[in-house]
């Protein structure tokens, strides 16, 4: 079983054709029923207030290319989470609480720094931590033994990975991300959004990333609760050279919109 259905790869790989159009769009989210009664369904939630609207095409008209796309990519997200199987190693209500954290802060960090990126910038915050997923799906006992050793010793989990298994969870995304061809700006924030300096390609936004899941870890939304996060991430956040009152700003919108999106789209929690 892949770790990203065929449907959500393909609308990821929207993000690096400059000539898509939205029929484009409208076509992959229409082939998934499923998918489709969902879009309709947050559409039409508090969260966007699109009560009349009943097809995807009066969505996309409404809304926009970039909200739909980043509706559907975190609806089929957060339904890979809770789809049912053996227990995973991970806290995944976490995981998903932190995988919507980062995304919210890292699309609300980068309309300070390039508005054109925002609803990427979210999506590649979602997906960051896509590589816990594979190894979860098919290397969850050295997934378990990483998750243990940063337990006991109350260190980063990629530090853990790297000491118990010699590689860690965003090599591993960044194997997925080559693979299923993502945009440089998602794959690169997938590989290197805890160490931003190594991204010599898109360095800005992977570092708006790595900002943004300090924040998210701040506000609360750790990506496996009891451990600790990056150090590094104050340095990143100033590397931004943002003002105090728009961090404040940004955190605000994290906190309150993680619950929001919660409810909209169905969560463990919300349901």
């Amino acid at each position: 079983m892949p770790v990203l259905p065929t449907v959500v790869v393909q609308i990821l790989r929207l993000f690096d054709d400059p000539n898509v159009s939205a029929r484009s769009l409208v076509r992959i989210i229409e082939q998934d029923a499923g998918m489709s009664a969902k879009v309709l369904r947050v559409s039409g939630s508090p969260m966007y207030r699109l009560r009349s609207v009943n097809t995807v095409d009066r969505a996309i008209s409404i809304l926009g290319m970039s909200t739909l796309r980043s509706i559907a990519i975190s609806l089929a997200y957060q339904q890979i989470l809770n789809r049912r199987g053996p227990k995973p190693a991970f806290d995944q209500l976490a995981f998903w609480r932190n995988s919507l954290a980062v995304g919210i802060g890292a699309r609300e960090l980068m309309r300070s720094v390039n508005a054109g990126l925002a609803e990427e910038m979210y999506v590649a915050g979602l997906m960051h931590g896509v590589g816990i997923l594979a190894l979860d799906r098919f290397a969850q006992p050295e997934l378990r033994r990483a998750m243990k050793s940063a337990t006991v010793k109350r260190i980063p989990l990629r530090e853990a990975e790297m000491m118990v298994n010699g590689f860690d969870h965003c090599q591993v995304g960044g194997i997925l991300a080559d693979k299923w061809n993502l945009s440089p700006i998602v794959g690169n924030i997938i590989k290197y959004y805890d160490t931003p300096d190594a991204d010599t390609e898109t360095h800005q936004s992977t570092l708006v990333a790595a900002a943004a899941s300090y924040l998210a870890y701040h506000c609360g939304f750790p990506l496996v609760p009891g451990l600790p996060g990056s150090e590094d991430g104050l340095e990143h956040l100033s590397k931004l050279e943002l003002g105090q009152d728009k961090i404040d700003f940004v955190a605000t919108k994290i906190m309150a919109e993680v619950d929001a999106a919660d409810e909209a789209m169905g969560s463990a929690r919300a349901a």
